[in-house]
């Protein structure tokens, strides 16, 4: 929508950001594909609502900022609301690399955004596990197929995983990007300010509303662990805006059964007997040994590095972000150190080694989320060798079967256990990660971990 304005002001505007650029009419005209004399014609102020295709082309070629651009727009006379919009949208590019074995989360996901009925899709577990890549890959794919816009708040601050995988229009880091600039400021607000839209203190949602209006529009809540933003605001705004749809991250279950809850595996590792090339393929062992390979142009994969990465993936339970820490790893130690750490130190070969978080932390976070009777479960699993079932841990533990079907429930949403592969006699078999089990059983001859109540 465009309203009445004076051409004068637009064209002003218009030759101030051309100049500052150093760009003639012609070089202006040659990036944003506008016509020399539409340049020439708007700079004078003889077109008196600019075309709004016209405006974004030349405010792309200016490269203007957020806030350049909103006040661009309005002197071209398009909707303020509109513009404003636009500068908390993102445009989320292709991952830096693969998602290796995520073929059918990408997918299920897709429907569910997509769907009419599903409102908000959770994405749920351990940290590190790859929620924000997939969270990434199914943005990007919906831009791509149905061109619908992503509104991207960074909730996690700590961590910055999220910036390097966005790019706003312009091509300008995205929010929470710990990437300065020549002055050393932080740059791209947009996800900071898209959560200060979700997190007032009234709990009302009416500003973003007015700016989503019925647009559709794909809300990423990345890193919603401790659901800053709450299911109550976020209803209101569905209630308003009907084709939003909302993706929430979160390490632990925020929503209700009212949403669809898909809780992230670890990577595959092929089984130990496996062969050669069933290894090689299995996701944690191709990602790995891409990532040592993205480090090392020459490393070589052959039988004995091959052994390596497969023993690395399985101690490290396939997590994406450990095995990255593992491949930063490969170029300060041999292969024959990094199994030594992967057997006796998993938390420190998880860890990249310029990364001052713990991988422990992580670990330590997860469990003492969980309720009293639960860390003192996971406390008494850590003990047993192998995979278990439920009725194994009916019978040897004592508890009633369906506290303890709601315990692993628990679990596997929060990604502290998974399942294994049957033993050929159908039972559904679990196992805690091993960075957590080694994490409780505590150092040798140390004691264990104290939760308290």
């Amino acid at each position: 929508m465009v309203v009445a304005v004076n051409g004068e002001e637009f064209g002003q505007q218009l030759r101030k950001f051309r100049e500052r650029t150093r760009l003639t009419q012609t070089e202006l005209s040659g990036l944003s594909m506008v016509s020399v004399r539409a340049v020439r014609n708007l700079e004078q102020g003889q077109v008196a609502v600019p075309r709004r295709d016209t405006v974004r082309l030349l405010a792309d070629a200016l490269r203007l900022t957020s806030q350049e651009r909103v006040a661009f727009e309005r002197a071209a006379g398009c909707e303020a609301g509109e513009a404003m919009f636009e500068s908390l949208t993102l445009s989320p590019t292709a991952a830096a690399r693969p998602l290796y074995g995520r073929e059918w989360e990408v997918d299920t996901v897709l429907r569910r955004v997509q769907s009419e009925y599903e409102r908000i899709t959770a994405l749920t577990g351990f940290g590190g596990v790859g929620k924000t890549h997939l969270a990434t890959a199914v943005a990007h794919t919906l831009r791509s197929l149905n061109g619908v816009p992503t509104l991207w708040a960074s909730l996690r601050h700590e961590s910055a995983q999220s910036a390097a995988l966005f790019r706003g229009p312009l091509g300008e880091p995205a929010p929470g990007a710990r990437v300065s600039g020549p002055s050393g400021n932080r740059v791209g607000d947009r996800g900071e300010r898209i959560e200060a839209l979700l997190t007032r203190e009234d709990g009302s949602v009416d500003h973003l509303v007015r700016l989503i209006g019925d647009r559709p529009a794909l809300l990423v809540l990345d890193g919603n662990d401790a659901g800053q933003v709450t299911r109550p605001t976020l209803w209101a705004l569905l209630r308003e805006c009907p084709k939003v749809r909302i993706l929430e991250t979160a390490r632990t279950p925020q929503g209700g059964p009212e949403d669809y809850r898909l809780a992230l595996r670890p990577l595959s590792v092929a089984a130990a007997a496996a062969g050669r090339e069933e290894t090689a393929a299995s996701p944690a062992v191709a990602l790995l040994v891409e990532l040592i390979t993205d480090l090392q142009p020459e490393f070589r994969l052959d039988e004995a590095t091959l052994a390596v990465c497969a023993e690395v993936s399985r101690r490290l339970d396939g997590l994406p972000r450990a095995l990255e820490a593992a491949a930063s790893w490969f170029t300060l130690i041999s292969p024959e150190e990094i199994v030594g750490m992967a057997r006796e130190e998993p938390h420190l070969l998880a860890t990249h080694p310029g990364d001052r978080t713990d991988v422990a932390s992580t670990v330590r976070d997860a469990v003492a989320a969980q309720p009293g009777p639960y860390r003192d479960l996971l406390v008494r699993l850590s003990d047993w060798p192998g995979a278990w079932t439920v009725e194994k841990v009916v019978a040897s533990i004592g508890i009633p079967r369906a506290q303890v079907a709601r315990a692993i429930h628990a679990f596997l949403q929060c990604g502290l256990i998974m399942k294994v592969a049957s033993g050929g006699d159908n039972l559904v078999r679990f196992t805690l990660l091993n960075v957590i089990r080694t994490y409780l059983q505590g150092p040798p001859g140390g004691a264990v971990p104290q939760w308290g109540t």
